[in-house]
């Protein structure tokens, strides 16, 4: 799976934000991490939380800046994305993924066919 750190920081550093610290867009990403429960294992949690945070990332890179910093517009997208129909197709998915048992690069090429086809940002440039 990609390392979601160093996504958060391209995608930063792309928008001309670098200076936004991680530690602030990790904070900011909080909400997405899925909280743990008796019937989701541990791997649902992980790519869950990972198909949240891409997809969220990506939609934060396509909103109009405002002359806002990158916390803020992750902050943003990361609202948007809750208030979504989104959440529960993501849970879905995941819970699919992991019960269909996928390993290495089955596994990466599912999720990302998945984030593919469920960006957010299609919202945002459909519109223009």
């Amino acid at each position: 799976m990609p390392n979601f750190h160093l996504i958060i920081l391209t995608s930063l550093s792309r928008r001309g934000q670098a200076k936004t610290k991680r530690d602030d867009i990790v904070h900011v990403l909080q909400p997405l991490a899925v909280k743990g429960s008796l019937f989701t294992s541990a791997a649902n949690r992980i790519i869950q939380t990972g198909i949240a945070t891409i997809i969220v990332l990506e939609y934060s890179a396509f909103l109009p800046s405002k002359g806002w910093n990158g916390s803020e517009l992750v902050e943003t997208a990361v609202s948007y994305y809750l208030e979504s129909p989104m959440v529960v197709v993501v849970e879905k998915v995941a819970k699919e993924i992991c019960r269909q048992d996928y390993h290495g690069e089955e596994l990466e090429k599912k999720v990302l066919e998945f984030i593919l086809d469920n960006r957010l940002s299609k919202d945002l440039t459909e519109k223009k």
